[in-house]
């Protein structure tokens, strides 16, 4: 089970503590996320691209809205706030 924080260039800055954790292809909120832990996935994983589920606070939308490059993670057109060229999270 990979965990996946904040980095640097997140609009919320770099928290130590992890604000999600992957399982199985999914993406779960942890305790440590300013929203808490939820139970249910909020993103899944299909290749190198990340969606939301229909469990996320602003359900499934069928575009990407991060793409996994390497340990990181960026935005992609996709996402409401649309791309920004630095990652905002990091996979440890």
């Amino acid at each position: 089970m990979s965990k996946i924080r904040t980095t640097v260039s997140h609009p919320d800055g770099f928290h130590g503590l992890p604000w999600f954790e992957i399982k199985n292809g999914k993406i779960y909120t942890t305790v440590s996320h300013p929203d808490g832990y939820h139970g249910l996935p909020w993103y899944e994983i299909k290749g190198d691209k990340v969606y939301t589920t229909v469990s996320h606070p602003d359900g499934y939308h069928g575009l990407p809205w991060f793409e996994i490059r390497g340990n990181k993670i960026n935005t992609t057109v996709s996402h409401p706030q649309g791309y920004h060229g630095l990652p905002w999270f990091e996979i440890v």
